[in-house]
């Protein structure tokens, strides 16, 4: 344990270089790993005079020390202060035979934290420096050739010798064949990279992007699927539950072209990061990973270098790892730099695998793309010391998209991050000379894109149900937005409630992204407190540990972290008392609490999974997650009303509820009643709502001083209750829109009382359109079919930092406004208006069934309203709830 003083120091270094943390990436290039001309020249001696005829060497190295050792023929091996943690005897042997002459370090398999170097000399062809395993020569890609010595990186000592420049063999073919007449052809990349296994959402994200990209091989066949790297952690409870599985199946789904080795997919160890690189369609690229393959198990089938060819270019890809973060969510750029996991041996010399790629494959390609997991900033570096790399296809980062084209013209690319978008980059080259023609990019939002791809969003959906059927299912509700200090304090609580500690320290700074109020499930606990399993293949740098200390130390904690929440158990407290914290403290008592000193930890739980203990615990006991208010659902329903249209000479007579429903006259000559008609379905020749004829409304084209006017009546609510201004209340409605309908946008829901502005929620005016209103990032969700019956529900949180709806369509949660983007606008004052518009913006159209209520209802409640029937009726009878009480109670503890 370094002294509070180091670590200090090592901490701004580190966050100076990595402000966006959370184990994703900088904007900033990170400190690079020592490269070869940093190992100094110090000359260590054999331990005994050498024979001239032995060609073997023994030497005593003495931990942290740096020294060059010489193999008999002038050979040698570099070896930084930082490559041995201990004092080791090496031996250097030279071994001749009929496959040539082979340099050998003993004991075989010793690792280098830090790569030495290796120089021997070169005679002839053979030029490049190759390791020999288990009877196989492996050529190092940071192998370069020098004058008349061939220098290499090397991670663990073994036997080393000379072959001939690998010749770059062609793995695939993508498009058509060459056209040997052709003059100039086009390339097309759709490049992903941190997607952080954000599937499994309504967004349907990884759908959208697949079939963004078979659309554009649909359009260009010379078009590469790439992604930069990091699938694993931060969004999928799948991937939790299943230990990795899911994401590894989830990403082979997508069926990229070629996809890197991120520092995320270390997080579930070697035997899964295995299994993740074994990829039937994929070239999986980890050009500074190696792993021993043993006889018997399954082989680590990432490559170091690849050439697909596409049309007439031969395209070469390498690509890189950035290194690994440690308990305090700190990336590890001081050497020496550890392995992530004991399996699999890193080599943190970027710049010398660059130069050896460069070396060895730069004149047997047309094209040196760099597939990179290390950010931008060293992306450029990188482009800027070898520009014989023509594209950077970058990830890491999380800053958003950047493109830049070098002075050189080399181009470095970086996508949007959380599947949130995709760079679409168009370049044109020239067959005369092999050299760029044109380059221009697209940044998508996927959130834009209508098209999914049916297999992959169907694949998705077995993998969810599989490992993680609950994991958008409300488990609880909450009763209002949470600032971090209060979601922190609510985590202290569970963490009590799960484990039965006496008490709970907790820094809000942990949380991620806090939810907002009404209904919450597995993925809000799981986005709050995401899981990032540093070091890898241990528990997730927020989990909950329990350690034990005395009431003094206990005391001189909370003064050693005032902004941390505290949470005890009700009575005495014992002395000594079980405390629960969070992972990096728990490890390093020391550095957090001024030097208290370190006592044992045992690791509890992640967060997420006492969060979801304790919020069934409330649901059971029909309390909010949140405060001691009682759940609606467990009260008598007062703010719901229902019209079914079934009474021809009352049909705006409520079913049940205290709201009012009426024409609206925006003049004295409106006259909307002249147009509406309330018939049965089968008299006005539209389809049953379920087969069975109902009593329904067909409406108009509403002009602008015409349409419904509905009456609340119902207390104000919410975050606009001072104001008198209902926040929080949903609207649903049975509709059916003709397919003559279909390119129109369609309003139905307007809360300017005099229809003085644009309407406040459409349906699309596209095929298939969807259900909302353009916001930033975010516009229309669902399928509304024309010539189809939707029962189609809006729920509102109207609030002026946190605001947003949810949309249903029969009974599924279709999307979700981002928070912050419904305010004041969406609340209701008197009244709202249905179905018009101040710039004629509606058509003609049937309802079926309409409700209000004066709540947000939750999704449970919307999904057990479900699709269109005779009768829209919400009802939740005690034995419904008692069924769900029983079914919280039964779920497993984790």
């Amino acid at each position: 344990m370094p002294s509070i003083r180091t670590w200090c120091l090592y901490s701004v270094i580190v966050l100076i270089s990595a402000c966006n943390g959370g184990g994703g990436g900088s904007d900033d290039a990170p400190p690079s790993p020592a490269s070869m001309e940093d190992i100094p020249e110090t000359t260590l001696e054999p331990e005994l005079p050498a024979d001239q005829e032995d060609l073997s060497r023994v030497y005593s190295v003495v931990a942290n020390q740096q020294v060059t050792l010489n193999f008999a023929d002038g050979a040698t091996l570099k070896i930084p202060r930082t490559a041995l943690s201990q004092n080791q005897t090496l031996t250097l042997d030279i071994i001749d035979s009929e496959s040539g002459r082979s340099y050998r370090i003993l004991p075989e398999g010793l690792p280098f934290r830090s790569p030495a170097q290796l120089t021997l000399p070169v005679s002839g062809k053979k030029t490049v420096i190759a390791q020999r395993e288990n009877g196989t020569l492996t050529p190092l890609l940071s192998s370069v050739l020098e004058q008349t010595q061939a220098v290499a990186s090397l991670i663990e000592s073994g036997d080393y010798l000379l072959v001939e420049r690998p010749v770059a063999q062609v793995s695939r073919q993508i498009g058509p064949a060459c056209n040997p007449d052709a003059t100039e052809q086009e390339l097309r990349f759709v490049h992903v990279a941190d997607l952080h296994a954000r599937y499994g959402s309504p967004d349907k994200l990884f759908s959208r992007i697949k079939a963004y990209h078979n659309r554009a091989v649909q359009e260009q066949p010379y078009t590469l699927f790439t992604n930069g790297g990091d699938d694993f952690e931060k969004g999928s409870v799948a991937e939790l539950r299943s230990e990795g599985t899911a994401s590894v199946a989830v990403t082979k789904a997508m069926k990229f072209d070629v996809r890197v080795v991120g520092n995320h997919e270390f997080a579930w160890g070697a035997d899964t990061l295995i299994d993740y690189a074994n990829d039937d369609h994929a070239q999986v690229i980890a050009s500074n990973s190696h792993h021993h393959d043993r006889e018997g198990e399954t082989p680590f089938n990432a490559n170091a270098f690849s050439v697909i060819q596409v049309g007439c270019l031969k395209v070469g890809f390498f690509g890189m790892s950035s290194p690994p973060w440690n308990e305090l969510d700190e990336p590890i750029y001081q050497s020496p730099i550890p392995d992530f996991v004991p399996e699999i041996r890193m080599n943190w010399h970027w710049e010398q695998i660059a130069r050896g790629v460069v070396d060895q494959y730069s004149d047997q390609v047309d094209m040196l793309v760099m597939l990179s997991h290390l950010g931008v900033g060293s992306d450029e570096d990188l482009l800027r010391s070898f520009p014989e790399i023509d594209i950077a296809l970058g990830g890491h980062t999380h800053g958003g998209t950047d493109f830049t084209q070098l002075s050189s013209g080399n181009i470095v690319l970086q996508p949007d991050f959380f599947a949130q978008g995709l760079s679409d980059l168009k370049l044109t080259y020239s067959l005369t000379d092999r050299s760029l023609s044109s380059a221009t990019v697209e940044h998508v939002d996927v959130f834009e894109l209508r098209d999914t791809d049916a297999e992959v969003e169907q694949f998705i959906a077995d993998i969810m149900t599989e490992y993680a059927g609950e994991a958008y299912t409300e488990i609880a509700l909450a009763d209002a937005p949470l600032s971090k200090t209060e979601l922190a304090q609510l985590a202290a609580k569970a963490a009590l409630f799960h484990h039965g500690a006496d008490a709970a320290l907790l820094d809000p700074e942990q949380v991620v992204k806090p939810w907002v109020q009404g209904s919450v499930n597995q993925t809000h606990f799981v986005r709050a407190y995401p899981v990032e399993r540093q070091p890898s293949d241990t528990p997730g740098f927020k989990a909950f540990y329990r350690i034990s200390v005395s009431q003094a130390d206990f005391a001189a904690m909370q003064a050693a972290q005032p902004t941390w929440v505290v949470e005890t158990r009700d009575g005495a407290l014992p002395d000594p008392l079980t405390l629960i914290v969070q992972k990096g403290p728990a490890w390093n008592i020391p550095l957090f609490f001024n030097n208290l000193a370190q006592p044992e930890y045992t690791f509890l739980s992640e967060v997420w999974e006492s969060l979801d203990q304790y919020a069934r615990h409330r649901t059971t006991n029909c309390l909010y997650l949140d405060s001691d208010r009682t759940l609606s659902s467990c009260t008598p329903d007062t703010v719901t009303t229902t019209w079914q249209f079934n009474n021809a000479l009352q049909p705006f007579l409520a079913d049940s509820g205290p709201s009012g429903l009426g024409y609206y006259r925006g003049s004295s000559s409106a006259s909307p009643e002249n147009e509406t008609r309330f018939e049965s379905a089968s008299n006005l020749g539209v389809p049953l709502p379920e087969g069975v004829d109902s009593g329904i409304m067909a409406f108009p084209d509403y002009s602008p001083r015409e349409g419904l006017k509905l009456t609340p009546n119902v207390p104000t609510n919410g975050s606009f209750n001072g104001i008198d201004k209902l926040a929080e209340y949903s609207v649903v409605m049975d509709i059916y829109w003709p397919k003559a309908a279909e390119q129109t946008y369609r309003a139905f829901l307007q809360t300017s009382v005099d229809n003085s502005d644009d309407a406040d929620g459409f349906f699309e005016g596209v095929e298939n359109g969807g259900v909302g209103i353009s916001t930033s990032r975010s516009g229309y969700f669902g399928d509304a079919f024309t010539d189809t019956w939707h029962r189609v529900g809006i729920v509102f949180y109207t609030h002026e930092e946190h605001g947003l709806f949810k949309v249903y369509i029969d009974g599924k949660l279709v999307g979700s406004k981002r928070p912050g983007q419904i305010g004041e606008r969406w609340a209701i004052s008197d009244a709202l208006l249905l179905l018009t518009d101040n710039n004629y913006e509606t058509e003609d159209g049937y309802l079926n069934a309409l409700l209000f209520s004066g709540r947000a209802l939750t999704d449970n409640e919307m999904e057990q309203l479900g699709a269109t029937q005779q009768e829209l009726r919400l009802q939740l009878p005690t034995e419904v709830l008692q069924r769900r009480v029983r079914q919280h109670q039964s779920q497993p503890t984790f």
